[in-house]
């Protein structure tokens, strides 16, 4: 009797066993499945690039601005608009070497890396600075599915560039948030 009792303990672990097995693989078949939707309800964001046309330009203090773009959209798209923003794959940078502007201005290559990226909308920058005086952060909206740019976005900016350039990002992720809602492809975080 004691061996049938240890027989059925024996018999309901390898049941339990069984199905943690059957629930480990059910949950990686739903991940597979939610895993491409989550990303299809996500953007991505290129580094933006620097096009300055001044006659005397200040190349380390603009890179360094500029570098400083990506990341303060990012943080205004997710924490003040709850839209979902991806990391690049590494072909965005293998790419964006390419040349100045590159990306900016080949819109089918932006909306391949954000194909590869697994998302249906990736926005490319750049810095146009044509004056000492003001700059225009520029963005394109790229359709991944259709290579084409469903919208451009110009802000202006002029005075205290660190403070301002702050606030031209954030009129800049509005403008984003807008094109996205306007479009249907509300993209908030589940």
């Amino acid at each position: 009797m004691g061996q049938s009792g240890h027989f059925c303990k024996r018999a309901t672990g390898l049941h339990i066993l069984r199905k943690s097995r059957l629930g480990l693989m059910l949950g990686i078949v739903l991940l597979l499945i939610i895993a491409p939707q989550a990303s299809a309800s996500a953007i991505a964001v290129l580094e933006f690039e620097l096009n300055d046309l001044t006659l005397n330009p200040d190349l380390v203090a603009e890179t360094a601005r500029t570098a400083t773009l990506r990341p303060l959209l990012v943080e205004q798209l997710t924490d003040h608009h709850a839209i979902n923003v991806i990391e690049n794959p590494a072909s965005a940078r293998i790419e964006a070497e390419k040349g100045r502007g590159y990306l900016f201005d080949r819109p089918a290559v932006a909306a391949k890396i954000g194909r590869e990226a697994g998302v249906k909308w990736i926005v490319s920058g750049r810095l146009h600075k044509a004056s000492f005086l003001f700059v225009y952060l520029k963005a394109q909206l790229i359709n991944t599915q259709t290579d084409r740019v469903a919208a451009d976005f110009v802000v202006e900016i002029k005075g205290p560039q660190q403070k301002l350039t702050r606030k031209g990002v954030e009129a800049l992720a509005r403008q984003i948030y807008a094109a996205l809602e306007t479009l249907g492809a509300e993209q908030k975080i589940p």
